[in-house]
């Protein structure tokens, strides 16, 4: 075992936050890029530049989720509003200063410490890096999993209370549902390989981070369910509730996307 591998902490600069994170819009669920720009004890400075495959254009007031844990005095915010927001032609970027407000515990050791201005990764429960990695690529499988699991779920829950015509309804079925079914599998698929595929090499003592591309990585978390299509032709209390859990399981995905990210800045 290397002498970094058996820190209990690692601690890398601001500098060194060199790729996109991922976030989403809370008003529509919409996922989007952005670069940590800088950050201060009450929020953080992000830029969503024109490079970016996915992006939105914020507005002042938007609330947002950043989906990795700013950790101040004890507590772990990720979540607030948009207080600013201007365009630099410069970049050809939009920037944005976000204003933390919402506590909530971290999943895993691995935050962006506000007041050391670092970002931090914890081993202490871990024999080395490889171990926290493997954990939360079997975490990102599972909950693409669970997603399909609630899918089939909510199509056969259609089935009962929709008022679509059963000609319709199979319209609707294989136009819409079993897309998004098609695109879940497809995305599950790829990320149980990549978590076997890293258990082999772990095994093999060869390094998981040579196998991770960031960029598929995103792909495969990011969404395949759009609310609004749903809500434009289904209007039911309970479907609204399937699709509910559908998005807290993908704001999961996203935190382990991005503490994947981190892991990956470690390694460079």
């Amino acid at each position: 075992m290397s002498t970094i591998e058996q820190r209990t902490e690692e601690r890398l600069p601001l500098e060194m936050a060199i790729l996109p994170f991922l976030a989403s819009r809370d008003e529509d669920y919409q996922p989007f890029q952005y670069i940590l720009q800088d950050f201060s004890q009450n929020g953080v400075r992000i830029a969503i530049p024109y490079w970016l495959q996915s992006r939105e254009v914020l507005g002042q007031g938007d609330r947002i989720n950043l989906h990795l844990p700013y950790k101040f005095r004890g507590q772990s915010r990720n979540q607030g509003s948009v207080a600013w927001q201007t365009w630099d032609d410069e970049a050809r970027a939009q920037i944005c200063g976000v204003a933390l407000d919402k506590s909530f515990p971290e999943t895993y050791p691995v935050f962006i410490s506000l007041e050391t201005r670092e970002m931090v990764i914890g081993l202490e429960n871990f024999d080395d890096e490889a171990g926290l990695l493997l954990l939360v690529l079997k975490d990102i499988a599972l909950l693409k999993r669970g997603m399909l699991i609630y899918l089939e779920h909510l199509a056969t829950y259609f089935t009962r209370v929709s008022e679509f015509s059963r000609q319709d309804y199979a319209v609707f079925r294989n136009v819409i549902i079993n897309d998004i079914k098609k695109g879940l599998q497809k995305n599950h698929n790829y990320l149980a390989s990549l978590y076997s595929m890293a258990l082999e090499r772990h095994s093999q003592h060869l390094d998981i981070m040579e196998i991770l591309d960031v960029d598929e990585l995103r792909k495969s978390v990011q969404s395949e369910v759009y609310v609004d299509l749903f809500s434009s032709v289904l209007r039911i209390e309970t479907i609204n509730m399937y699709l509910m859990a559908l998005k807290t399981l993908e704001k999961k995905s996203y935190n382990n996307y991005n503490t994947l990210v981190m892991l990956y800045l470690n390694s460079l």
